[in-house]
């Protein structure tokens, strides 16, 4: 296989909202349609929207790791955790508005479980790195860093 293009460098910081947004790309639109797919009661469709989520938290963190190669393991669960906390944000605004119950404490659970896979996704931006490399200033095939 073809080695990997380089991506610009960032900060660690950068990265993570970076990473928050690549997730957000995903779980936003995903999670928006899992609450109607969950009201219609379409559970077909709510489990593969909520697959689409975690892959969402995933691109984040492989994306943080992408960005800055620098960056540990904590800065893309933190991608993972802060995209769901702006979407659960919405949720919650939404269910104070129109009188629905909140689990209050499920939000702790999920909210680990989005920065675990999002570190699942870092790992695996690592793992493609060192076994692809990248090459060297956008350059050609034969210039590249192995693994």
């Amino acid at each position: 296989m073809e080695p990997l293009r380089p991506l610009p460098r960032v900060a660690p910081g950068q990265a993570v909202w970076r990473g928050t947004l690549t997730a957000l790309v995903l779980a936003l639109p995903a999670g928006i349609l899992n609450q109607f797919a969950a009201r219609d009661g379409a559970m077909v469709w709510v489990l593969l929207l909520w697959l689409v989520i975690m892959f969402g938290a995933a691109s984040g963190g492989y994306a943080v790791r992408r960005l800055c190669p620098d960056a540990r393991l904590h800065h893309a669960a933190a991608a993972g955790a802060l995209a769901y906390v702006i979407v659960q944000s919405i949720g919650v605004i939404r269910r104070l508005f129109t009188g629905e119950p909140i689990s209050w404490l499920g939000y702790p659970f999920l909210a680990l479980l989005m920065a675990s896979v999002a570190m699942l996704g870092g790992v695996y931006a690592t793992r493609i790195v060192r076994r692809y490399g990248e090459r060297r200033d956008g350059g050609d095939a034969e210039t590249w860093e192995g693994p």
